[in-house]
């Protein structure tokens, strides 16, 4: 979760005017162009040996431009010394603008332009292209984001801060491959098995079958970890292709690319997440995005789906489609499932469909081991890609309110609604669970989210800060709040990504959640152990005290070396390679 400032236009090109990509992008090839924003977005986001300006700048100039590289740099040290950071904390390379390179090519260039430049004229114009759209990601985004700050007269938190500095990118540098993969694997093969028990999906699922010309999911998922394959298996931080040999694959492939038709340039890369690769010639395949690639077998698939569903005739069409994604299979399946494996037989357990019965706005999930009680609130939403990229906080902090705490009607959401349950199980009201121990129980409410965005930096301080104030109401109503513990907020790949821990005696949910509560939430810096050394160390703690539990969590197995889901993964995999 290493935070880098991006290289920009101004600091290595001091006084010179900027031009549109447009000027600096002309006379060159549309396949030139393409691969190198492919090869852009195919470093690593950790640990990428092109992080250190110097290696990037030896990949990319060739020795006919040292000269020019050398002047870059020198201005870029120059720049760097009049600054707070070091050169070690910049980079040139930023996903955002790799992406936004690669859109503005594909929509922008004709394929019947030629290179009229020279190498070196390309690598030098590329260069200021790229330079120029980190010069928008950061310095003009600073701009703006500070013109919003001094209108609205906020005073800003720390999580505050690093929430509007991380959010509108977060999902994009923040991640590892291989719980990205996972997670979308076994959460595309659980959607599939939950749709496969409704009957009234079954016209859906065979017309989505036909259209992909496979018989069934196992045979379509095996079809996609084709193409995901080559990511998983790439030992080199550069632009990735697939080849193919059989022809009869092409077909298939066919209907996940990026087409010429399509327009590619979109807030927050809706087009580039559903069709992250393009073809470069027939049997020939090269990868847009290795992220959006993997995040195409789960996260793609209700789009795909809807797709087909839109185009069936009305009496075979699922009605509700999208509610049916999001409460019964996210909130309800996705999440009883998980639960249920994690913690067994043990306990006193509810499902969200065993609590409906029961009332009216009940808890998604229930879980009490004597005193001990957690209730469970799980939102499969997304965040509006004008808010989520948006320079002004109140624009993002309003909406998150409208998602997580109460919609424009005033219609509770996650936090009041966990408040209001957790109102009832005090007042000894709660149908569920008649035996709770009011004098002496323990409440630990969790919010269960489905998109890693919601594991920004800041984000569970602040959800916790609106949690904290409706407690306050239920105290001053004569309620006794002080066993009821902060909120956490879990993203639902971290569980099942380490569901084989939680199952072990090792580790329990209920422990690591206080833990993280202790540790982070309510970390002080003035009781740290041992006490910051410096003012830095002490701001460095401060920060470290806002990252996400799932961040917590994925750490403190990897420490105890537990297992996570490869048991899982190979079970479920089978089925799709029968003998």
């Amino acid at each position: 979760m290493q935070f880098k400032l991006g290289v920009t236009f101004e600091a290595c090109f001091p006084g010179e005017d900027r031009k549109s990509l447009n000027e600096y992008l002309s006379a060159i090839s549309r396949d030139t162009l393409l691969k190198t924003g492919s090869h852009f977005l195919g470093f690593n986001t950790e640990k990428s040996r092109y992080s250190d300006v110097i290696s990037f700048m030896n990949m990319f100039f060739s020795k006919g431009n040292q000269n020019f590289a050398n002047n870059a740099y020198q201005n870029l040290l120059n720049y760097v010394a009049q600054a707070e950071y070091a050169i070690a904390d910049y980079e040139i390379p930023y996903v955002g603008s790799s992406l936004l390179f690669f859109e503005y090519v594909f929509d922008n260039v004709s394929e019947d332009i030629e290179t009229e430049k020279t190498n070196e004229e390309m690598e030098q114009d590329i260069f200021k292209a790229y330079l120029n759209l980190n010069q928008i990601a950061f310095t003009d985004r600073g701009i703006a984001q500070k013109e919003a700050d001094e209108k609205s007269g906020i005073q800003f938190t720390p999580a505050q801060v690093l929430l509007m500095l991380q959010f509108h990118n977060y999902d994009l540098t923040n991640y590892r491959t291989d719980k990205v993969f996972t997670c979308q694997f076994l959460r595309a093969i659980s959607y599939f098995e939950f749709l496969s028990g409704i009957e009234q999906c079954a016209p859906l699922l065979n017309a989505f079958y036909k259209y992909y010309g496979v018989e069934n999911y196992n045979e379509y998922l095996r079809r996609l970890l084709g193409i995901t394959h080559s990511v998983l298996m790439k030992d080199k931080e550069t632009h990735t292709e697939i080849h193919l040999e059989d022809p009869s694959h092409e077909d298939f492939i066919d209907k996940h690319i990026l087409s010429p038709d399509d327009i590619a340039s979109e807030l927050d890369f809706v087009t580039l997440r559903s069709k992250p690769l393009y073809k470069i010639e027939d049997l020939r395949y090269r990868i847009i995005s290795p992220l959006f690639v993997i995040e195409m077998i789960y996260n793609g698939l209700y789009f795909r789906l809807k797709l087909i569903n839109d185009k069936l005739p009305d009496d075979q069409k699922v009605k509700g489609l999208y509610g049916l994604k999001t409460y019964e299979y996210s909130e309800q399946y996705a999440l009883d499932t998980i639960l249920k494996e994690i913690f067994g037989n043990r306990y006193v357990q509810k499902s969200g469909k065993e609590l409906d019965q029961v009332m009216n706005s009940a808890p998604d999930y229930y879980v009490r081991n004597g005193k001990r009680s957690m209730l469970f609130e799980s939102k499969d939403i997304l965040i509006s890609k004008e808010s989520k990229t948006s320079p002004d906080y109140k624009v993002l902090n309003d909406e998150l309110r409208l998602k997580l705490f109460e919609n424009e009607k005033s219609k509770p959401k996650a936090v009041r609604q966990l408040v209001a349950n957790i109102e009832i199980l005090l007042k000894g009201e709660a149908a569920y669970d008649p035996i709770f121990p009011t004098k002496r129980g323990i409440i630990r409410p969790v919010l269960v989210v489905h998109y890693r965005m919601f594991n920004t930096a800041g984000m569970n301080s602040i959800v916790n800060s609106w949690f904290k104030d409706e407690l306050t109401k239920l105290e001053k109503s004569g309620l006794d709040v002080s066993r009821v513990q902060d909120i956490v907020i879990i993203d639902i790949d971290t569980l099942m990504f380490n569901k084989e821990a939680l199952q072990s005696k090792k580790i329990q949910l209920w422990d690591v959640l206080m833990e993280y509560q202790e540790d982070y939430l309510r970390f002080e810096l003035s009781k740290a152990k041992p006490k910051p050394r410096s003012e830095e160390e002490g701001i460095a703690m401060l920060k470290s005290s806002y990252k996400p539990f799932s961040f917590f969590l994925d750490n403190k197995v990897e420490k105890f070396k537990l297992t996570r889901t490869p048991r899982e993964l190979l079970e479920k995999a089978a089925p799709l390679f029968p003998k």
